[in-house]
């Protein structure tokens, strides 16, 4: 049968269909404990239901739809695992057939006669998880951990004197030693908890100012985990001032990425982020970032939002997407070194409305990469996890002694060092120090639309807030007012994307 003239074809457009190269979504936990969720997996498409002509469907119940302009529309299951879809009017409609339990056929007569589509959306939206089997309980598969994530505190020393910093300044650093000992012991504990790969994250105080040691480490660390047959990832965490063009060629030679900390334009990246002496380091860090960009190794570049500096987030937004940079925005967390500073601390309102102009910028400047790993603070919807982060999970902290700590922002507080047999370890059966506890358990969160995604935020910053663990995190209604604006971020994304590799074919 042909398509009568002008009938249109349904789009249920996933991230699935995007090529390789609009496909990355950056992570935003570079100054952060990675997600326990982080997957090293391939995606591939989920099977085909295994659906009969009486099979019952009916649509998840808790999925969001999302007008993102024109006739298509962004549909979201917060208790799925299949991301987010764009559908147009046409697909919308099929879609919408299954708010009461219909099977296939009832979908296909109760619309028009004709319905040459309704085999490709069920498909589709079955496999993604936004149309279920009736009496089917929906609820995320959670990726298992297979990385861990390890910050080596290489040295005290920095250069700068951030306000928000959690670290006590001293010209202590790590010596090659305890550095061994750290990487070693790292080793061992990956290997006895079964996980498939490392990822380094060196860092201080300023890590470059011991880039010596740390490239002798990161050596040693190539050699144990090829050993062992674990896949070694490694990040330099720098505030930027100081990477010569020798040591970017090192870095990009060992495939050590490089995360730099950049807080805004001109004055704005100062008001936070001065040298010792007082004087400005914004020239110096965007001399270091063209250096980095021209030598084939560009950063990422880190951003932290303060009440000084949200102004002029859109702003540094801007520069980043200008020079095809990923980023990540991360809110103030405020800790001991940074109660003298009352300024700093964020009012909501203003920061919803910081990040709203941010992604105006990030609208008009579409990248390749998904944001929404990255522009949401813990928060971030690439998939659905128990905990917003590894603490107690699958990272460990080890300062410049080779003490073990569960999370950096409490890097004083340590268990032990890494001459015990297994620093994992003691992180995982700690009871007394930061506590990382599961979405579910957390009072506020457990009927909330966006548990699995927000995950109930930074442990460490709702007790500071709070005084528990085992509640919502006090960003809770910044988190519910920008999830929205982000999803439709996306779904602009997919669909300017998708047409690279003619995804957007099904629509005449």
């Amino acid at each position: 049968m042909t398509r009568p003239s002008g009938v249109r074809r349904a789009i249920v457009l996933s991230g699935f269909d995007l090529s390789e190269t609009a496909h990355p979504a950056p992570h935003g936990c570079e100054d952060c404990a990675c997600s326990v969720s982080e997957s090293l997996q391939p995606r591939t498409w989920p099977p085909p239901p295994d659906a009969t002509g009486v099979t019952h469907w009916v649509s998840g119940r808790e999925v969001t739809k999302i007008h993102i302009g024109g006739d298509h529309y962004l549909l979201f299951n917060p208790v799925g695992s299949g991301g987010p879809v764009v559908v147009n009017e046409y697909g919308l409609g099929l879609f919408q057939r299954f708010r009461r339990p219909v099977t296939l056929t009832e979908a296909r007569v109760a619309g028009p006669e004709y319905e040459p589509d309704a085999q490709y959306v069920f498909d589709r939206l079955s496999r993604l998880g936004f149309i279920h089997p009736v009496g089917q309980l929906q609820h995320p598969d959670f990726a298992e951990g297979k990385l861990l994530t390890a910050w080596l505190h290489v040295t005290n020393a920095c250069n700068l004197r951030c306000p928000y910093c959690y670290v006590h300044k001293s010209a202590e650093k790590m010596d090659d030693s305890i550095g061994r000992a750290s990487v070693e012991a790292i080793v061992r504990s990956a290997v006895r908890h079964g996980f498939l790969a490392v990822k380094l994250k060196y860092a201080g105080g300023e890590a470059s100012l011991n880039h010596k040691l740390l490239l002798d480490l990161h050596e040693h660390a190539r050699t144990l985990t090829a050993r062992h047959g674990i896949s070694l990832y490694a990040t330099l965490l720098s505030n930027g001032v100081k990477l010569s063009p020798a040591l970017i060629d090192l870095l990009k030679s060992l495939d050590i990425r490089v995360m730099i900390s950049l807080d805004g334009i001109d004055r704005q990246h100062d008001l936070q982020r001065p040298f010792a002496s007082g004087k400005p380091s914004f020239p110096f860090v965007e001399r270091t970032i063209t250096r980095l960009i021209e030598r084939g190794h560009p950063p990422h570049l880190s951003i932290t939002i303060t009440n000084r500096n949200f102004s002029g987030l859109a702003d540094v937004v801007r520069f980043a997407l200008d020079r095809n940079l990923t980023f990540s925005l991360n809110f103030f967390r405020d800790n001991d070194c940074s109660a003298q500073f009352p300024d700093l601390q964020y009012e909501e309102h203003a920061m919803i409305a910081s990040l709203l102009e941010a992604f105006g910028v990030i609208e008009e400047l579409l990248p390749p990469w998904s944001v929404l790993g990255s522009i949401l603070d813990r928060g971030q919807l690439l998939e659905p996890r128990q905990r917003s982060c590894g603490v107690g999970q699958d990272y460990v902290v080890i300062d410049q002694r080779g003490r073990v700590a569960k999370c950096h922002m409490e890097i004083e507080r340590t268990l032990g060092d890494v001459f015990r047999d297994d620093p994992l370890q003691l992180v995982r059966k700690d009871l007394v120090l930061v506590q990382n506890p599961a979405v579910t358990e957390k009072e506020g969160c457990r009927d909330c639309t966006w548990r699995y995604w927000c995950s109930g935020g930074c442990a460490v910053t709702t007790f500071r807030a709070t005084g528990r663990y085992d509640v919502k995190s006090p960003n809770c209604g910044i988190y519910k007012a920008i999830y929205p604006a982000a999803l439709r971020l996306e779904g602009l994304r997919m669909l300017k994307y998708a047409n690279v590799v003619g995804s957007v074919q099904h629509e005449a």
